[in-house]
């Protein structure tokens, strides 16, 4: 059985490099590194990475244990305690635990980090996340190599089954240590374990191969819908996404390059976020807002965008302007006719304020100063140009200068020109 795991067994290493091994205590972690002091004749030196979650009574034994094989064996160690104390989640501890990861693996200049992943993992993954709705994010199951955070990460035993480690640590009688928590149904990824992978394999027509096949295969197709979204947004210029061009695109495409767009705003959305977005962007509605982790997605006039200002109110000082229906109204010389939909109004009509900005189609956010520099605007008539704004408090138009509502079948939106000055009468 040895030999088997030895054919296996995948050593991206090169026998001059520092190598790392998370090492838990867990029978996977430990078969790994009995196979790693066995063959040390590939690396040159060998650190073992020990993350003490104190969650368990053993925890303590398992620490001591995994200090006193190390030194016996003439490899170093390094441990770090986690505190579990108030909302600590999987996905934090991981967090922590990869931090500690990277940090020593820069300390003792590993080339890089070895976990015991093995082929099941592999598979049970792969349910996990198509079964869970995460199998748009990363790729699908747990890969022979990759990175995390900029980590070199390796997992030589993904092609070995769990059946073969426990039957090489029956022949090596290898200590380990048990976590009870493996037998709770109450992880989805337990449940997974129990349940459903052992049925797949003692029904004739099901096989867990597959699934490392279908893994694939969703792979290369996510790798096609990323470039065709890459595409998309490039051609999008300023930032924005114009609704009609986004709603022409196959839903799944769609949904690709809304995870896009969100990410390079630095927004992780799962995907019930993102098929709301999209009912928007499908829907009736002109105007919508979406908040998500402290910005706000906004649609606005045909186009999607995203604001890191919290939505403000319209505010009316005393030389401003409110309208509230449709018609023609006067300011500072200016006429501006109105025909919009209910749900578009009130407006607000006001002078220019330091710091205003106004996004563009196609150009994205701009000063109103630069505007009117740009535009060759006298100075003495920029304090007069009317700036309209919408109950969301976004710059529509300004002036004759710019105006981004256009006319609809429904409704001619705004018109706004000089009033001309009366003649004198002789």
């Amino acid at each position: 059985m040895t030999e088997d795991i030895d054919k296996l067994m995948q050593m991206s290493w090169a026998p001059s490099d520092t190598i790392a091994l998370a090492l838990s205590g867990g029978i996977d972690s430990m078969i790994l590194y009995h196979i790693l002091t066995d063959r040390d004749d590939t690396y040159r030196k060998l650190v073992l990475l020990h993350v003490n979650h104190g969650m368990r009574p053993e925890s303590a034994d398992e620490e001591n244990y995994i200090r006193r094989l190390a030194s016996r064996n003439g490899h170093t160690v390094e441990v770090a305690h986690l505190s579990m104390a108030g909302d600590f989640s999987q996905a934090k501890a991981r967090t922590l635990r990869y931090r500690f990861f990277k940090e020593q693996c820069k300390r003792h200049d590993a080339a890089v980090l070895l976990t015991a992943h093995h082929l099941d993992d592999h598979h049970e993954t792969i349910l996990h996340q198509l079964l869970t709705g995460r199998h748009l994010n990363d790729t699908l199951g747990i890969k022979a190599a990759g990175t995390v955070d900029g980590l070199p990460v390796a997992r030589p035993l993904s092609a070995v089954s769990r059946q073969m480690i426990k039957r090489y640590q029956n022949k090596h009688h290898i200590h380990y240590f048990e976590d009870e928590t493996n037998a709770e149904d109450g992880y989805t990824r337990n449940y997974i374990r129990h349940h459903i992978m052992p049925a797949i394999r003692t029904h004739e027509h099901l096989h867990e191969t597959s699934l490392g096949r279908a893994a694939e295969d969703m792979d290369e197709l996510k790798g096609l819908a990323r470039l065709r979204a890459s595409e998309f947004i490039s051609h999008n210029k300023g930032g924005d996404l114009e609704r009609d061009a986004l709603n022409g695109e196959p839903h799944i495409i769609k949904v690709f390059i809304i995870q896009q767009w969100l990410s390079l705003h630095g927004i992780h959305a799962g995907r019930k976020f993102i098929e709301e977005l999209l009912a928007v962007s499908q829907g009736d509605a002109s105007q919508s807002d979406l908040h998500i982790g402290g910005k706000t997605v906004k649609l606005r006039y045909g186009r999607l965008f995203i604001d890191d200002d919290s939505v403000k109110h319209v505010r009316l000082m005393d030389e401003d302007l409110l309208i509230t229906g449709n018609g023609t109204h006067h300011y500072n010389g200016y006429r501006i006719d109105v025909d919009l939909p209910r749900e578009l109004l009130p407006l607000a009509v006001r002078p220019r304020m330091d710091g205003d900005v106004m996004r563009l189609p196609n150009v994205g956010r701009k000063k109103l100063s630069r505007i009117f520099i740009d535009n060759k605007v006298p100075r003495e008539e920029r304090g007069k140009t009317p700036v309209i704004v919408d109950k969301r408090n976004e710059i529509i138009a300004l002036g004759t200068i710019y105006n981004i509502i256009e006319p609809q079948e429904n409704y001619n939106g705004l018109n706004i020109s000089k009033e001309k000055a009366h003649e004198p009468e002789e």
